[in-house]
Protein backbone atom coordinates (compact mmCIF):
# COMPACT_ATOMS: atom_id res chain seq x y z
CA UNK A 1 0.00 0.00 0.00
CA UNK A 2 1.44 3.43 -0.90
CA UNK A 3 2.59 5.43 2.10
CA UNK A 4 0.07 8.21 1.65
CA UNK A 5 -3.09 6.06 1.57
CA UNK A 6 -3.24 5.30 5.32
CA UNK A 7 -3.69 9.05 5.85
CA UNK A 8 -7.27 8.70 4.60
CA UNK A 9 -8.22 5.56 6.56
CA UNK A 10 -9.12 7.43 9.80
CA UNK A 11 -11.39 9.68 7.76
CA UNK A 12 -13.31 6.76 6.30
CA UNK A 13 -13.75 5.29 9.78
CA UNK A 14 -15.07 8.59 11.10
CA UNK A 15 -17.53 8.83 8.20
CA UNK A 16 -18.97 5.38 8.97
CA UNK A 17 -19.16 6.11 12.70
CA UNK A 18 -20.77 9.52 12.20
CA UNK A 19 -23.38 8.15 9.80
CA UNK A 20 -24.48 5.49 12.28
CA UNK A 21 -24.57 7.96 15.16
CA UNK A 22 -26.77 10.41 13.25
CA UNK A 23 -29.61 7.96 12.68
CA UNK A 24 -33.08 9.35 13.44
CA UNK A 25 -33.76 9.54 17.19
CA UNK A 26 -36.43 12.23 17.49
CA UNK A 27 -33.87 14.51 19.17
CA UNK A 28 -32.98 17.75 17.28
CA UNK A 29 -29.39 17.49 18.56
CA UNK A 30 -29.05 14.28 16.50
CA UNK A 31 -31.71 14.59 13.79
CA UNK A 32 -30.69 18.10 12.72
CA UNK A 33 -27.05 17.07 12.35
CA UNK A 34 -25.29 17.02 9.01
CA UNK A 35 -22.38 15.44 7.18
CA UNK A 36 -20.88 17.15 4.15
CA UNK A 37 -17.51 17.72 2.63
CA UNK A 38 -15.29 18.04 -0.38
CA UNK A 39 -13.10 15.82 -2.54
CA UNK A 40 -10.34 17.88 -4.10
CA UNK A 41 -7.48 17.43 -6.50
CA UNK A 42 -4.89 20.19 -6.88
CA UNK A 43 -1.98 20.73 -9.25
CA UNK A 44 0.64 23.46 -8.76
CA UNK A 45 3.61 24.24 -10.98
CA UNK A 46 5.39 27.38 -9.77
CA UNK A 47 8.46 28.03 -11.93
CA UNK A 48 11.10 30.59 -10.95
CA UNK A 49 12.95 31.50 -14.16
CA UNK A 50 15.55 33.69 -12.44
CA UNK A 51 18.99 33.18 -14.01
CA UNK A 52 17.53 31.53 -17.12
CA UNK A 53 19.88 33.69 -19.23
CA UNK A 54 22.82 31.93 -17.54
CA UNK A 55 21.52 28.46 -18.40
CA UNK A 56 20.54 27.71 -14.80
CA UNK A 57 17.77 25.11 -14.42
CA UNK A 58 14.55 26.82 -13.23
CA UNK A 59 13.56 26.37 -9.59
CA UNK A 60 10.16 24.69 -9.50
CA UNK A 61 7.73 24.04 -6.66
CA UNK A 62 4.44 22.18 -6.74
CA UNK A 63 2.81 18.76 -6.87
CA UNK A 64 -0.36 16.92 -7.87
CA UNK A 65 -2.37 15.95 -4.80
CA UNK A 66 -5.74 14.61 -3.73
CA UNK A 67 -7.62 15.79 -0.67
CA UNK A 68 -10.65 14.90 1.43
CA UNK A 69 -12.54 17.34 3.67
CA UNK A 70 -15.23 15.77 5.85
CA UNK A 71 -17.40 17.96 8.09
CA UNK A 72 -19.68 16.56 10.80
CA UNK A 73 -21.90 18.68 13.02
CA UNK A 74 -24.84 18.15 15.33
CA UNK A 75 -28.09 20.04 15.58
CA UNK A 76 -28.71 22.31 18.54
CA UNK A 77 -29.48 20.96 21.98
CA UNK A 78 -32.19 23.14 23.48
CA UNK A 79 -31.66 25.53 20.55
CA UNK A 80 -28.46 26.52 22.38
CA UNK A 81 -25.58 24.03 22.16
CA UNK A 82 -23.97 22.23 19.18
CA UNK A 83 -20.75 20.36 18.47
CA UNK A 84 -18.84 19.62 15.28
CA UNK A 85 -15.58 18.66 13.68
CA UNK A 86 -13.73 18.32 10.39
CA UNK A 87 -11.33 15.64 9.23
CA UNK A 88 -8.81 16.48 6.54
CA UNK A 89 -6.61 14.20 4.48
CA UNK A 90 -3.98 14.90 1.82
CA UNK A 91 -2.64 12.30 -0.60
CA UNK A 92 0.39 12.55 -2.88
CA UNK A 93 -0.68 11.67 -6.43
CA UNK A 94 2.51 12.78 -8.17
CA UNK A 95 5.63 14.55 -6.99
CA UNK A 96 8.86 14.58 -8.99
CA UNK A 97 11.62 15.23 -6.46
CA UNK A 98 14.13 15.81 -9.26
CA UNK A 99 11.95 18.52 -10.76
CA UNK A 100 10.33 20.16 -7.74
CA UNK A 101 12.18 21.57 -4.72
CA UNK A 102 9.05 21.48 -2.54
CA UNK A 103 5.30 20.88 -2.87
CA UNK A 104 4.51 24.56 -2.16
CA UNK A 105 2.63 23.57 1.01
CA UNK A 106 0.35 21.07 -0.73
CA UNK A 107 1.91 18.20 1.24
CA UNK A 108 3.60 17.74 4.58
CA UNK A 109 7.36 18.15 4.71
CA UNK A 110 8.73 15.12 6.55
CA UNK A 111 12.19 13.92 7.41
CA UNK A 112 14.98 14.93 5.04
CA UNK A 113 12.55 17.28 3.27
CA UNK A 114 10.42 14.42 1.90
CA UNK A 115 6.96 15.49 0.76
CA UNK A 116 4.28 13.26 2.31
CA UNK A 117 0.54 12.81 2.59
CA UNK A 118 -1.13 13.26 5.99
CA UNK A 119 -4.44 13.40 7.84
CA UNK A 120 -5.64 15.40 10.83
CA UNK A 121 -8.56 16.46 12.95
CA UNK A 122 -8.64 19.99 11.59
CA UNK A 123 -11.74 21.15 13.45
CA UNK A 124 -13.21 20.09 16.80
CA UNK A 125 -15.48 22.66 18.42
CA UNK A 126 -18.58 23.37 20.46
CA UNK A 127 -20.89 26.30 19.85
CA UNK A 128 -23.30 28.30 22.00
CA UNK A 129 -26.06 30.18 20.17
CA UNK A 130 -28.47 32.93 21.14
CA UNK A 131 -31.12 33.75 18.53
CA UNK A 132 -34.65 34.81 19.49
CA UNK A 133 -37.37 35.71 17.01
CA UNK A 134 -38.05 39.44 17.12
CA UNK A 135 -34.87 40.20 19.08
CA UNK A 136 -32.51 42.76 17.51
CA UNK A 137 -29.52 40.91 19.02
CA UNK A 138 -28.09 37.52 18.06
CA UNK A 139 -24.81 35.83 18.79
CA UNK A 140 -22.77 32.65 18.41
CA UNK A 141 -19.73 31.63 20.43
CA UNK A 142 -17.52 28.88 19.00
CA UNK A 143 -14.69 27.34 21.06
CA UNK A 144 -11.99 24.92 19.87
CA UNK A 145 -10.29 24.08 16.58
CA UNK A 146 -12.00 25.91 13.74
CA UNK A 147 -11.90 27.72 10.41
CA UNK A 148 -11.73 31.37 11.32
CA UNK A 149 -12.04 34.68 9.46
CA UNK A 150 -12.39 37.38 12.11
CA UNK A 151 -10.69 40.74 12.21
CA UNK A 152 -7.37 40.30 10.41
CA UNK A 153 -7.05 36.66 11.56
CA UNK A 154 -7.56 34.28 8.65
CA UNK A 155 -7.59 30.62 7.69
CA UNK A 156 -6.42 29.65 4.20
CA UNK A 157 -8.15 27.25 1.81
CA UNK A 158 -6.01 27.41 -1.32
CA UNK A 159 -4.01 24.18 -0.81
CA UNK A 160 -4.95 20.50 -0.48
CA UNK A 161 -6.51 21.05 2.95
CA UNK A 162 -7.23 24.31 4.81
CA UNK A 163 -5.41 25.81 7.76
CA UNK A 164 -7.33 26.12 11.02
CA UNK A 165 -6.89 27.88 14.36
CA UNK A 166 -7.40 26.86 17.98
CA UNK A 167 -9.18 29.41 20.14
CA UNK A 168 -12.43 31.28 20.70
CA UNK A 169 -14.58 33.11 18.14
CA UNK A 170 -17.60 35.29 18.96
CA UNK A 171 -19.91 36.50 16.18
CA UNK A 172 -22.71 38.90 17.17
CA UNK A 173 -25.19 41.15 15.43
CA UNK A 174 -27.25 44.08 16.78
CA UNK A 175 -29.75 45.23 14.16
CA UNK A 176 -27.51 45.73 11.06
CA UNK A 177 -24.24 46.09 12.97
CA UNK A 178 -21.92 43.08 13.18
CA UNK A 179 -19.28 42.64 15.88
CA UNK A 180 -16.82 39.75 15.84
CA UNK A 181 -14.11 38.88 18.37
CA UNK A 182 -11.48 36.14 18.22
CA UNK A 183 -8.70 34.91 20.50
CA UNK A 184 -6.28 32.23 19.24
CA UNK A 185 -3.05 30.69 20.52
CA UNK A 186 -2.35 27.77 18.16
CA UNK A 187 -2.56 27.04 14.45
CA UNK A 188 -2.37 24.05 12.13
CA UNK A 189 -1.07 25.15 8.76
CA UNK A 190 -2.32 23.73 5.45
CA UNK A 191 0.68 21.35 5.27
CA UNK A 192 0.74 20.25 8.93
CA UNK A 193 -0.97 17.37 10.77
CA UNK A 194 -0.78 18.95 14.22
CA UNK A 195 -1.50 22.22 16.01
CA UNK A 196 1.53 24.27 16.98
CA UNK A 197 2.18 27.32 19.10
CA UNK A 198 2.42 30.64 17.25
CA UNK A 199 6.02 31.83 16.74
CA UNK A 200 8.00 34.77 15.46
CA UNK A 201 10.82 34.44 12.92
CA UNK A 202 13.36 33.65 15.66
CA UNK A 203 11.30 30.71 16.89
CA UNK A 204 10.14 32.54 20.03
CA UNK A 205 6.60 32.00 21.24
CA UNK A 206 3.81 34.49 20.58
CA UNK A 207 1.37 33.93 23.44
CA UNK A 208 -1.82 34.78 21.55
CA UNK A 209 -3.46 36.83 18.81
CA UNK A 210 -6.61 38.88 19.41
CA UNK A 211 -8.80 40.04 16.52
CA UNK A 212 -11.79 42.41 16.38
CA UNK A 213 -14.16 43.21 13.51
CA UNK A 214 -16.92 45.80 13.35
CA UNK A 215 -19.09 46.23 10.24
CA UNK A 216 -22.28 48.05 9.31
CA UNK A 217 -24.12 48.39 6.00
CA UNK A 218 -26.35 51.40 5.45
CA UNK A 219 -29.24 51.04 3.02
CA UNK A 220 -29.58 54.24 0.99
CA UNK A 221 -32.54 55.26 -1.21
CA UNK A 222 -32.51 54.25 -4.89
CA UNK A 223 -31.06 50.79 -4.09
CA UNK A 224 -27.73 52.20 -2.96
CA UNK A 225 -25.67 50.85 -0.07
CA UNK A 226 -22.72 52.05 2.01
CA UNK A 227 -20.60 49.46 3.82
CA UNK A 228 -18.19 50.44 6.60
CA UNK A 229 -15.79 47.94 8.14
CA UNK A 230 -13.00 48.05 10.71
CA UNK A 231 -10.74 45.07 11.46
CA UNK A 232 -7.66 44.58 13.59
CA UNK A 233 -5.30 41.99 15.05
CA UNK A 234 -3.02 42.20 18.07
CA UNK A 235 -0.22 39.65 17.95
CA UNK A 236 1.20 39.88 21.49
CA UNK A 237 4.66 41.49 21.64
CA UNK A 238 4.92 41.12 17.85
CA UNK A 239 2.64 43.41 15.77
CA UNK A 240 -0.52 45.47 15.92
CA UNK A 241 -2.42 45.59 12.62
CA UNK A 242 -5.40 47.76 11.70
CA UNK A 243 -7.64 47.96 8.63
CA UNK A 244 -10.50 50.27 7.63
CA UNK A 245 -12.62 49.75 4.52
CA UNK A 246 -15.47 51.63 2.85
CA UNK A 247 -17.57 50.51 -0.14
CA UNK A 248 -20.36 52.43 -1.88
CA UNK A 249 -22.58 50.60 -4.38
CA UNK A 250 -25.14 52.15 -6.70
CA UNK A 251 -27.11 50.95 -9.73
CA UNK A 252 -26.56 53.04 -12.86
CA UNK A 253 -29.25 51.28 -14.89
CA UNK A 254 -31.19 48.02 -14.95
CA UNK A 255 -28.09 46.15 -16.16
CA UNK A 256 -25.27 48.37 -14.87
CA UNK A 257 -23.86 48.58 -11.35
CA UNK A 258 -20.97 50.62 -9.90
CA UNK A 259 -19.00 49.96 -6.72
CA UNK A 260 -16.37 52.39 -5.37
CA UNK A 261 -14.13 51.46 -2.47
CA UNK A 262 -11.25 52.54 -0.29
CA UNK A 263 -8.95 50.50 1.99
CA UNK A 264 -6.32 51.53 4.53
CA UNK A 265 -3.92 49.20 6.38
CA UNK A 266 -1.65 50.28 9.23
CA UNK A 267 0.73 47.97 11.10
CA UNK A 268 3.25 48.77 13.81
CA UNK A 269 5.72 47.00 16.04
CA UNK A 270 4.20 45.80 19.32
CA UNK A 271 7.23 44.46 21.18
CA UNK A 272 10.59 42.71 21.08
CA UNK A 273 9.31 39.70 19.10
CA UNK A 274 9.25 41.79 15.93
CA UNK A 275 12.68 41.53 14.25
CA UNK A 276 11.97 43.35 10.98
CA UNK A 277 12.89 40.32 8.84
CA UNK A 278 10.34 37.93 7.26
CA UNK A 279 11.08 34.87 5.11
CA UNK A 280 14.56 36.11 4.24
CA UNK A 281 13.24 39.56 3.28
CA UNK A 282 13.67 42.90 5.01
CA UNK A 283 10.44 44.30 6.34
CA UNK A 284 9.70 47.62 8.02
CA UNK A 285 11.44 48.69 11.23
CA UNK A 286 8.61 50.13 13.32
CA UNK A 287 5.46 50.81 11.26
CA UNK A 288 3.98 50.53 7.79
CA UNK A 289 0.97 51.87 5.92
CA UNK A 290 -0.89 50.83 2.76
CA UNK A 291 -3.71 52.74 1.05
CA UNK A 292 -5.97 51.67 -1.80
CA UNK A 293 -8.73 53.05 -4.02
CA UNK A 294 -10.71 50.67 -6.22
CA UNK A 295 -13.74 50.54 -8.51
CA UNK A 296 -15.81 47.81 -10.16
CA UNK A 297 -18.26 48.45 -13.00
CA UNK A 298 -20.65 45.62 -13.86
CA UNK A 299 -22.36 45.80 -17.24
CA UNK A 300 -24.54 42.79 -17.96
CA UNK A 301 -22.21 39.79 -18.07
CA UNK A 302 -19.07 41.96 -18.04
CA UNK A 303 -17.18 43.15 -14.99
CA UNK A 304 -14.44 45.81 -15.18
CA UNK A 305 -12.04 46.38 -12.26
CA UNK A 306 -9.44 49.02 -11.58
CA UNK A 307 -7.42 49.90 -8.47
CA UNK A 308 -4.35 51.76 -7.22
CA UNK A 309 -2.36 51.22 -4.01
CA UNK A 310 0.58 52.93 -2.32
CA UNK A 311 2.90 51.52 0.36
CA UNK A 312 5.17 52.92 3.04
CA UNK A 313 7.29 50.34 4.91
CA UNK A 314 10.55 52.04 5.78
CA UNK A 315 13.68 50.32 7.04
CA UNK A 316 17.03 51.82 7.96
CA UNK A 317 18.92 48.60 7.21
CA UNK A 318 19.25 46.47 4.10
CA UNK A 319 19.47 42.77 3.29
CA UNK A 320 21.87 42.20 0.39
CA UNK A 321 22.11 39.37 -2.11
CA UNK A 322 25.35 38.71 -3.98
CA UNK A 323 25.19 38.38 -7.78
CA UNK A 324 28.59 37.94 -9.44
CA UNK A 325 30.32 40.19 -6.92
CA UNK A 326 27.71 42.96 -6.98
CA UNK A 327 25.37 43.30 -4.00
CA UNK A 328 21.65 44.02 -4.44
CA UNK A 329 19.21 44.94 -1.64
CA UNK A 330 15.47 44.88 -2.31
CA UNK A 331 13.26 47.56 -0.73
CA UNK A 332 11.52 46.62 2.50
CA UNK A 333 8.13 44.92 2.23
CA UNK A 334 4.81 45.38 4.00
CA UNK A 335 4.06 42.34 6.20
CA UNK A 336 0.42 41.36 6.79
CA UNK A 337 0.61 37.99 8.56
CA UNK A 338 0.71 37.77 12.36
CA UNK A 339 3.59 35.35 13.00
CA UNK A 340 5.85 32.99 11.09
CA UNK A 341 3.31 30.13 11.11
CA UNK A 342 0.12 32.17 10.70
CA UNK A 343 -2.11 33.78 8.08
CA UNK A 344 -3.49 37.31 8.04
CA UNK A 345 -6.21 38.86 5.91
CA UNK A 346 -4.90 41.08 3.11
CA UNK A 347 -7.15 41.22 0.07
CA UNK A 348 -5.86 44.36 -1.63
CA UNK A 349 -7.11 44.22 -5.24
CA UNK A 350 -3.67 45.32 -6.46
CA UNK A 351 -1.98 42.18 -5.10
CA UNK A 352 -1.77 39.44 -7.76
CA UNK A 353 -1.30 35.83 -6.69
CA UNK A 354 2.24 35.15 -7.97
CA UNK A 355 3.81 38.21 -6.28
CA UNK A 356 2.27 40.44 -3.60
CA UNK A 357 3.64 43.79 -4.89
CA UNK A 358 3.90 45.67 -1.58
CA UNK A 359 7.35 47.27 -1.46
CA UNK A 360 8.20 50.44 0.42
CA UNK A 361 7.61 53.44 -1.84
CA UNK A 362 5.73 51.40 -4.43
CA UNK A 363 2.62 52.51 -6.30
CA UNK A 364 0.71 49.64 -7.91
CA UNK A 365 -1.93 50.00 -10.63
CA UNK A 366 -4.34 47.24 -11.59
CA UNK A 367 -6.86 46.84 -14.42
CA UNK A 368 -8.95 43.72 -15.00
CA UNK A 369 -11.93 42.37 -16.85
CA UNK A 370 -14.07 39.23 -16.49
CA UNK A 371 -17.02 37.73 -18.34
CA UNK A 372 -19.84 35.45 -17.22
CA UNK A 373 -20.78 33.08 -20.06
CA UNK A 374 -24.21 32.22 -18.61
CA UNK A 375 -25.99 34.44 -21.14
CA UNK A 376 -24.32 32.51 -23.95
CA UNK A 377 -25.59 29.16 -22.64
CA UNK A 378 -22.51 28.17 -20.59
CA UNK A 379 -23.97 28.71 -17.14
CA UNK A 380 -21.37 28.59 -14.39
CA UNK A 381 -18.41 29.54 -16.62
CA UNK A 382 -16.39 32.70 -15.90
CA UNK A 383 -13.15 33.92 -17.49
CA UNK A 384 -10.99 36.80 -16.29
CA UNK A 385 -7.76 38.69 -16.93
CA UNK A 386 -5.90 41.33 -14.89
CA UNK A 387 -2.72 43.36 -15.38
CA UNK A 388 -0.67 44.76 -12.48
CA UNK A 389 2.15 47.30 -12.66
CA UNK A 390 4.20 48.58 -9.72
CA UNK A 391 6.89 51.27 -9.66
CA UNK A 392 8.44 53.96 -7.46
CA UNK A 393 10.58 51.71 -5.24
CA UNK A 394 14.39 51.58 -5.11
CA UNK A 395 16.94 48.77 -5.09
CA UNK A 396 20.29 49.46 -3.40
CA UNK A 397 23.18 48.36 -5.63
CA UNK A 398 26.66 48.12 -4.11
CA UNK A 399 29.90 47.21 -5.89
CA UNK A 400 33.59 47.98 -5.50
CA UNK A 401 33.12 51.50 -6.84
CA UNK A 402 30.06 52.86 -5.06
CA UNK A 403 26.63 52.29 -3.53
CA UNK A 404 23.60 53.74 -5.32
CA UNK A 405 19.81 53.62 -5.50
CA UNK A 406 18.18 52.35 -8.69
CA UNK A 407 14.48 52.89 -9.39
CA UNK A 408 12.78 49.64 -10.41
CA UNK A 409 9.40 48.34 -11.51
CA UNK A 410 7.53 45.02 -11.69
CA UNK A 411 4.48 43.69 -13.51
CA UNK A 412 2.23 40.65 -13.67
CA UNK A 413 -0.36 39.21 -16.03
CA UNK A 414 -3.00 36.98 -14.41
CA UNK A 415 -5.54 34.79 -16.21
CA UNK A 416 -8.22 32.79 -14.42
CA UNK A 417 -11.04 30.41 -15.34
CA UNK A 418 -13.84 29.19 -13.06
CA UNK A 419 -16.51 26.69 -13.94
CA UNK A 420 -19.25 25.39 -11.66
CA UNK A 421 -20.84 22.44 -13.45
CA UNK A 422 -24.61 23.05 -13.63
CA UNK A 423 -25.74 19.59 -14.78
CA UNK A 424 -27.73 17.66 -12.13
CA UNK A 425 -25.36 14.69 -12.21
CA UNK A 426 -22.32 16.98 -11.79
CA UNK A 427 -23.80 19.42 -9.29
CA UNK A 428 -21.16 20.35 -6.73
CA UNK A 429 -18.25 19.91 -9.17
CA UNK A 430 -16.12 23.04 -9.55
CA UNK A 431 -13.04 23.73 -11.68
CA UNK A 432 -10.66 26.64 -11.19
CA UNK A 433 -7.42 27.57 -12.98
CA UNK A 434 -5.10 30.51 -12.38
CA UNK A 435 -1.97 31.38 -14.35
CA UNK A 436 0.32 34.28 -13.51
CA UNK A 437 3.35 35.65 -15.35
CA UNK A 438 5.51 37.83 -13.08
CA UNK A 439 8.36 39.93 -14.47
CA UNK A 440 10.55 42.74 -13.09
CA UNK A 441 13.52 44.98 -13.83
CA UNK A 442 16.99 43.42 -13.77
CA UNK A 443 18.07 45.01 -10.49
CA UNK A 444 14.93 43.90 -8.64
CA UNK A 445 15.21 40.40 -10.11
CA UNK A 446 18.77 40.12 -8.79
CA UNK A 447 17.75 41.52 -5.39
CA UNK A 448 14.92 39.00 -4.85
CA UNK A 449 16.19 36.15 -7.09
CA UNK A 450 12.75 35.82 -8.60
CA UNK A 451 10.94 35.92 -11.92
CA UNK A 452 8.01 33.56 -12.05
CA UNK A 453 5.46 31.59 -14.08
CA UNK A 454 2.76 30.37 -11.71
CA UNK A 455 0.16 27.73 -12.67
CA UNK A 456 -2.46 26.51 -10.16
CA UNK A 457 -5.40 24.19 -10.90
CA UNK A 458 -8.18 22.96 -8.58
CA UNK A 459 -10.99 20.46 -9.18
CA UNK A 460 -13.44 20.19 -6.28
CA UNK A 461 -16.48 18.02 -5.73
CA UNK A 462 -18.66 19.33 -2.91
CA UNK A 463 -21.00 16.72 -1.48
CA UNK A 464 -23.73 16.46 1.13
CA UNK A 465 -24.49 13.10 2.73
CA UNK A 466 -27.37 14.46 4.81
Amino acid sequence: MPAQKPALIPLSSCLILSTSCLASTGTPFIDDGSIDGKVRTVYYNVENTYNKDRGVKPYRAGAWTGGLHLNVRSGYLGDLFAIGGSFYGAMKLHYDKDRFKSSYQLLKTGKNGKQEGFSKLGQAWFELKYEQEGSPFSGRLKVGRQLLYTGLISSSGSRTVPSTWEGVNLNTRLYETQLKLAWVNKMSLRNEDEFNRIENFDGRKIDYILGVELAHTFKIPNQQSLELKYRNAFSKSFLQAHNAEINWTTPLSASMNLRLGGIVFHTRKDGNLWTGEVWGKKSFDDKATAGNLNATLTVGSWSFDTAVSTFKAESKTYKFRDSRGTLYAAPAVYYYDLGKNTHGIWGLPTSPFAEDMLYDGETVWMAGVSYDFSSLGARGLRLGYAYYYGSGMDVIVSDKKNRRKVGVSENEHDIWVKYSFPQPLLKGLEFKLRYGIYRNDKELMKAISKEENDLRVWLDYNFVIF
